[in-house]
């Protein structure tokens, strides 16, 4: 008795070691993706075994503890020109419904999950397609599930990270809010960043800058132009539960003509948004003009305490208080990979990220940094430059005939510090790698 009692206690263990290992197993692997901020965009053509797919009948799942949570998503359809089908305003247009291959499937890094299975997402979908998200940085992993139903889909998330009012043309995210000026529609009049973001709900934007100055006619001809003078339509737009897409139409009067107008999407999601600038130029600049400036830049309120301004050159934060110190006088302005303004006590932070093909276009963009209080700057409703950031275009003669785009991204940061700075780079520079499989 006792030889067989023997190898029944070995066997005992071995027995649960190994139902320990199958239930492991089937759980499947847990998320070890550390990066939340990325957006994650696909499109149709990377993920073939969902072509086709009605996209009114799409669901999106993450697992977590084991369970199937619905995440917000949405897939913005695109035209065969490359545009976005427009779902509001006067340039809406329908494509077919289906997910086609330049179409883009959009969610949040901070929304995925861990490895799950077919068997338990609701109400057994026809299709599912499983994507890993996999950070090629360190190689941190996570997982998304795409599911198809036939008929009586699922509730959708009721989660919705930012909505746009088309009558104020005002932006609100769950960690800031955006509003463009009444007197230049091309210009950001309001921006607050939300206690999610890291703030306190006040409005920290003057405006936003756009000048130009040049002379003609052997210099006897003075041309300034400003914001105000800028002119820009609102076509249409998209407001899903991840992000908006807002199409402008855009020209300068010069004298009294107006230049091309600049197709333009601007792209805002629940903590960054994208402003894109282009200069179409019917004319090679210096046959005509000489002296030429351009610069775009974000104004702050005086009086707001605690700011701090950095970047990529200038990493030892320069006070912002409405009067130039020496160390401010003696930044270094050469072209820069991304600035920062943050709130006080670092309590939140918009890091820029300035995006342009260098190889493009001898214009090159360089700092532009002003902090005077009693340096009057019209037009402007808050009087003096208190912290105002951005760039300067120079070069500008040697640029010939043609378009010049640059590509100004903005991230909320909250509870800033340069060692964050890292991750936002990254989003761009080493963005997470997505791949799919039919279950």
């Amino acid at each position: 008795m006792r030889k067989l009692y023997f190898p029944l206690l070995v066997l005992c263990p071995l027995l649960i070691l190994a139902l320990a290992v199958v239930s492991v197993t089937a759980a499947g692997g847990q998320k070890s993706l550390q990066r939340g901020e990325d957006q994650i965009i696909v499109t149709g053509r990377t993920l073939p075994a969902a072509m086709g797919w009605p996209i009114a009948q799409v669901r999106a799942y993450r697992f977590a503890q084991g369970q199937a949570v619905p995440i917000p998503f949405q897939i913005d359809e695109k035209l065969k020109n490359g545009k976005y089908a427009l779902t509001a305003g006067g340039d809406r247009q329908a494509d077919d419904g289906l997910f086609d291959d330049n179409d883009e499937l959009v969610f949040m890094a901070f929304d995925t999950g861990d490895q799950g299975a077919k068997s338990a997402l609701p109400k057994q979908p026809s299709a599912v397609v499983e994507l890993t998200i996999s950070d090629p940085a360190d190689g941190g992993k996570a997982w998304v599930y795409l599911a198809r139903y036939e008929t009586a889909a699922p509730p959708l998330s009721t989660g919705d990270y930012v909505v746009y009012d088309n009558t104020r043309t005002f932006i609100d995210t769950l960690r800031y809010q955006m509003g463009f000026h009444q007197q230049a529609l091309l210009s950001i009049g309001h921006l607050s960043v939300k206690p999610a973001g890291g703030g306190n709900n006040t409005d920290i934007v003057d405006r936003l800058k756009i000048r130009f100055s040049a002379t003609t006619l052997g210099g006897m001809v003075k041309i300034d132009k400003n914001e105000n003078e800028f002119v820009s339509r609102t076509l249409g737009w998209i407001d899903g539960p991840v992000r908006v897409v807002r199409a402008t139409a855009n020209q300068m009067m010069l004298w009294k003509i107006k230049t091309p107008s600049a197709y333009l999407y601007n792209i805002y999601y629940v903590n960054s948004f994208e402003f894109p600038t282009e200069v179409n130029l019917p004319f090679n600049p210096a046959a005509v003009m000489s002296d030429i400036h351009f610069r775009v830049t974000s104004d702050g309120i005086c009086g707001q305490k605690g700011k701090l301004f950095y970047n990529s050159n200038n990493l030892a934060g320069m006070v912002i208080d409405g009067a130039m110190s020496e160390a401010e006088n003696k930044l270094n302005l050469d072209p820069y990979k991304w600035s920062a303004v943050t709130g006080p006590n670092n309590s939140y932070a918009w890091i820029n990220r300035l995006v342009y093909d260098a190889a493009a276009t001898p214009a090159v963009p360089k700092l532009y940094y002003r902090d005077d209080r009693t340096s009057l700057d019209n037009p402007e409703d808050d009087p003096g430059q208190c912290g105002e950031v951005g760039y300067s275009l120079i070069n500008l003669d040697k640029v010939k005939k043609g378009k010049l785009r640059l590509l100004s991204i903005m991230y909320n940061a909250p509870q800033f510090s340069l060692n964050k700075v890292k991750g936002y780079m990254r989003i761009l520079d080493r963005p997470l790698k997505v791949s799919g499989q039919l279950l």
